[in-house]
């Protein structure tokens, strides 16, 4: 593979970065007052849900342009349901729906959001028991899967709004009670869901990196301004130390990220897959010391729930766990690699 961006791809990050400075948070108090539905008039007007549409049969952008657009809204922690809208999306192409409903999930018109196990490790049935719909801000339904067939579920009935989730940029419903179920869509192959798996594996490793990118950046531009003993704090060599490695693994995930971003698409699904596994692994494992570092650096003021720290922690911790963490990864690594599935 070529680990260099082409210019269109160069172009897009910029678009991407612009998009997510315009409507990214800046502090938590963000959450409560900014115009959630002109942020997801922004997403939609630049096409960032509907970047995995086909033109017979092949994706309009690649698994690289995607985690380009994922990495770069969680550098601000973009609020909006970006992820799990594209991943649903993704879901609805892969079954062959009608194209109006693939059309409408693409232009922001119907939301949908993810259905997933209590432990957030992969896409529930609607007949399991305890189960979430995930990045679910402003959805209509959710989708899951029952036998590889694809259900959408009305989240307006049976389903009760997490307030108090630990990622304060993304929303949760429970699963309470019945509710409308209708399945959509033929049957996925079990190549189409090794597919789907490693580009939302890829999509989540991203999102992580660019959490811990704006979390470092923050952190670094802070050591620029803060004073301590009369001299800046990036002066003392503690800091310096404590910055260079969060920037090692910060860039770590990324390079990896990139790989599975490419594999996406270009190789064979279960090898795409591996690399999403291998990924996200370094991803979750990263998030933690990076995030805490980071609120290391700020000293008191990182650790008060007026300063922006805590949002990127928690959207990083919940990242991690989403899909499978480390250790879960790890495992179906182990048990491909020896044969055991």
């Amino acid at each position: 593979m070529l680990a260099l961006f082409n210019e269109e791809q160069l172009m897009f990050e910029n678009t991407a970065k612009r998009l997510a400075q315009s409507i990214g948070i800046k502090n938590p108090h963000d959450l409560q007052v900014a115009d959630s539905a002109h942020g997801w008039q922004q997403l939609t007007e630049v096409g960032l849900l509907s970047l995995r549409l086909r033109d017979d049969g092949v994706p309009l952008a690649s698994g690289v342009e995607v985690m380009i657009a994922a990495q770069a809204l969680a550098e601000t922690l973009v609020p909006q349901p970006f992820v799990g809208g594209l991943l649903a999306a993704e879901l609805l192409a892969l079954s062959n729906v009608a194209d109006e409903l693939i059309e409408s999930a693409a232009a922001g018109e119907t939301r949908y959001a993810l259905l997933l196990d209590r432990a957030l490790n992969h896409l529930a049935s609607p007949d399991d028991l305890g189960t979430v719909a995930w990045d679910s801000q402003n959805a209509h339904y959710a989708l899951g899967l029952r036998d590889r067939q694809l259900i959408r579920i009305d989240l307006s009935q049976g389903f009760t709004a997490i307030e108090d989730g630990a990622d304060l940029t993304r929303k949760l419903h429970l699963r309470d009670g019945p509710g409308e179920v209708e399945p959509i869509g033929s049957p996925l192959s079990e190549a189409q869901l090794t597919r789907w798996q490693a580009l939302a594996l890829t999509t989540i490793a991203a999102d992580i990196v660019g959490v811990l990118h704006g979390a470092y950046a923050g952190a670094v531009a802070y050591t620029k301004e803060r004073s301590q003993y009369g001299v800046l704090i990036g002066s003392f060599q503690a800091i310096q130390h404590l910055c260079a490695e969060m920037l090692v693994q910060a860039q770590a995930a990324q390079s990896i990220t990139c790989y599975a971003a490419w594999a996406v698409d270009q190789l064979e699904p279960a090898q795409a897959l591996l690399a999403a596994r291998t990924a996200k692994a370094y991803a979750s494992a990263a998030a933690m010391p990076v995030t805490e570092t980071v609120m290391q650096v700020y000293g008191g003021i990182g650790q008060t729930w007026e300063h922006i720290a805590h949002v990127y922690t928690r959207r990083a911790l919940v990242g991690a766990r989403l899909f499978g963490d480390e250790a879960y990864q790890l495992q179906q690594i182990a048990d491909a690699r020896l044969g055991a599935r």
